[in-house]
């Protein structure tokens, strides 16, 4: 059963390179989304709140760790050396209980992340520790001193590390039991798990007033409001269940014979399976919401056109990247539509549902909604905090001249490290004489709401556009969304009546918008006079015309050459259904 020499260090690296060529493909983009949901500070204050709850100096490497996650490839990076750190700690650990074996085995947690990804570093960094403890504990002298040991060593990593406690402690106990001529090997072991269990019941009596759930599983992976993942019980009993795997083995470990090949088979072969069928089906809309966190709308356009946008979220950043770049009228039926809900999420109430919703209220000019979509976000959040609605808190409160409650974010945001240069710039724009003069807050306050707007854009997005036009019929993002949702509902009347004012914004009529009123005059009213004031391109009209002498051919034969028309769509597509 003993592997050659370096083959475990081979198997190691090879598994760490594949971890991170699995959580770059895959999960890069959703990692970038959840850093956002730890913000680390660099104040003593910060520090001094967490050391003092159970498994606080967990959270804290963990948001020093994870404030990286916003630079490309490094959340990979992280999670893949971790995962290598506790395959070398478990590989350690079992020599030392007298096990001779191959690494796979001790990558057992490591392919369980690739199953179970985390949101956060806090489950990797309490398996490790739970590992380091149980692994210093095997260097103890022998006598009641190492009772004593296992004492300390299991009261710091509870206070410091919780719930790794209760694995130190399991595998502290295995190690006993492994150990030969041991008569009280068995009492020993149910010895160190009482005590682990015991540890936050005196703790929650004494130091902390936590529930009970909090008091064992510390307040960062467990939160009264949200169900802890049945995952986080399958990794940290992981190690566990190896132990009783092996000691049941035990008497046949000489017998086993090392297989080089099918150990390195094995490994590459689970590890191309993961990299190709592995995967969150929704990764695309966590590169979307990256790329529209870093201004990069484009990016988003170019990527939906060459791969087919695979849910609403995504869509509705499609088409707010069309907004953002003045393309909505010209290729919005490029790409598949699906109503309202691929404008604005309805009804938000998941953080990436707010966080679309405040980006699309922010574009539109709703910036009251925007705010109070951003606000939602960071109290919903597991840690109350979210540093990127943060930001959009700041904007808000600018552009509404609240200068008291930006100045509170810009403290926070100030103590961080990736956005502490934003929050200075922002700092200078705390008195009026300077916020007036700056170019994209005065450009949100000339289309800010000017009378009472009763209408949430999540609920009510015709309604509420038509109040912010309303107060700036030169609004013209409010003016292209409220004009996209009538082209998708088909509503010709009520479009032609906006675009009685839509005229002066432009110089050219956007393609969608020309080809919506050659199917108004044609089908609804007859007018030529009114038809030729539009301005109507030649190969718009031209267009029209061979789609109508060919319509008879059905949707397939004209998919290729009309799918991306006005005309397609108002005459194959489902009208969606209303809200």
């Amino acid at each position: 059963m003993k592997p050659h020499r370096f083959d475990n260090l081979i198997l190691i690296v090879l598994f760490v390179a594949g971890s991170f060529l699995y959580f770059d493909l895959h999960y890069r983009y959703w990692y970038h989304f959840m850093e956002q949901f730890v913000l680390f500070l660099y104040t003593n204050a910060y520090f001094s709140d967490l050391i003092h709850t159970p498994g606080g100096l967990t959270e804290y490497l963990n948001g020093a760790l994870m404030q990286f996650f916003v630079l490309p490839h490094v959340a990979p990076a992280i999670l893949a050396l971790v995962s290598g750190l506790i395959a070398v700690s478990a590989l350690l650990f079992y020599r030392r209980c007298g096990y001779l074996f191959s690494a796979l085995w001790c990558l057992v947690p490591g392919f369980l992340f690739w199953i179970f990804p985390p949101e956060s570093l806090s489950v990797p960094i309490s398996l490790l520790t739970g590992l380091v403890v149980a692994l210093c504990y095997t260097y103890s002298l022998a006598g009641y001193r190492r009772f004593l040991l296992a004492a300390g060593l299991l009261t710091a990593c509870y206070l410091l590390a919780a719930p790794a406690h209760l694995l130190a402690a399991c595998l502290m106990g295995f190690y006993e039991i492994s150990k030969p001529g041991n008569k009280q090997k068995f009492v020993t072991a149910l010895t160190y798990l009482a005590f682990a269990l015991l540890l936050p019941l005196l703790a929650m009596r004494t130091l902390f007033v936590v529930p009970m759930e909090e008091a064992f599983f510390s307040r960062y992976l467990y939160h009264p409001e949200y169900p802890q993942p049945l995952s986080f019980r399958i990794i940290g009993c992981s190690l566990p269940l190896l132990s009783i795997l092996l000691y049941g083995l035990r008497k046949w470990q000489s017998g086993f014979k090392y297989s080089r090949s099918l150990c390195y088979l094995l490994l590459i072969g689970g590890i191309a399976l993961g990299i190709l069928y592995g995967g969150r089906p929704i990764e695309q809309t966590y590169r979307y919401d990256y790329y529209a966190r870093t201004g990069n709308w484009q990016k988003i356009i170019d990527h939906a056109g060459k791969h087919p946008v695979k849910d609403l979220n995504a869509l509705v950043y499609l088409n707010l990247a069309l907004s953002h770049t003045n393309q909505l009228g010209n290729r919005q039926f490029d790409f598949p539509q699906a109503g309202l809900s691929g404008l604005i999420p309805q009804d938000p109430v998941t953080r990436l549902d707010l966080i679309a919703a405040s980006e699309v209220a922010w574009q539109i000019g709703h910036i009251n909604s925007s705010q109070r979509y951003a606000f939602v976000g960071v109290l919903s959040s597991e840690r109350r905090v979210q540093s990127r609605l943060m930001t959009r808190l700041v904007e808000t409160y600018l552009v509404n001249e609240e200068y008291g409650a930006a100045q509170k974010y810009i403290t926070i945001l100030e103590n961080t490290l990736f956005y502490r240069d934003w929050a200075r710039k922002m700092r200078g724009l705390l008195k009026e004489d300077t916020a007036g003069k700056t170019p994209w807050i005065t450009e949100k306050r000339k289309v800010n709401v000017v009378t009472d707007n009763p209408f949430d854009p999540a609920k009510a997005l015709p309604n509420a556009l038509g109040y912010l036009l309303d107060d700036h019929p030169d609004n013209r993002p409010a003016l292209e969304y409220a004009l996209s949702y009538l082209l998708l509902y088909k509503d010709l009347t009520a479009f032609m009546q906006y675009m009685q004012s839509a005229q002066s914004l432009y110089t050219k009529l956007p393609i969608h918008y020309q080809e919506a009123i050659c199917i108004y005059y044609a089908t609804v009213e007859s007018n030529p006079e009114a038809f030729s004031s539009y301005g109507i391109d030649r190969s718009v009209y031209e267009r029209f015309i061979k789609f109508c002498s060919v319509a008879g051919n059905g949707p397939k034969a004209l998919q290729q050459e009309f799918g991306n028309t006005y005309y397609y769509y108002a005459q194959f597509e489902e009208t969606p259904q209303r809200n």
